[in-house]
């Protein structure tokens, strides 16, 4: 089974109103579609800032498996 390197961006505007940014990078299955992605990523965004809420998200890959 082949992996892939995805990245993911996610805003999070925090209980005091500040945006944060979460960098949550991740390897996965290959062919991942952006929303497994995208799901993935907002769950560890929201993990690093309790009480937050997604505000947006980009996700992206280079294509290389490994």
């Amino acid at each position: 089974m082949s992996k892939q390197h995805y990245n993911a961006e996610v805003q999070v505007r925090t209980p005091s109103g500040e945006l944060a940014t979460i960098y949550a990078d991740t390897t996965g299955p290959a062919g991942m579609s952006a929303a497994q992605v995208r799901a993935r990523a907002e769950k560890v965004a929201l993990a690093e800032v309790p009480g937050g809420r997604v505000e947006g998200s980009r996700v992206s890959t280079n294509g290389r498996r490994f």
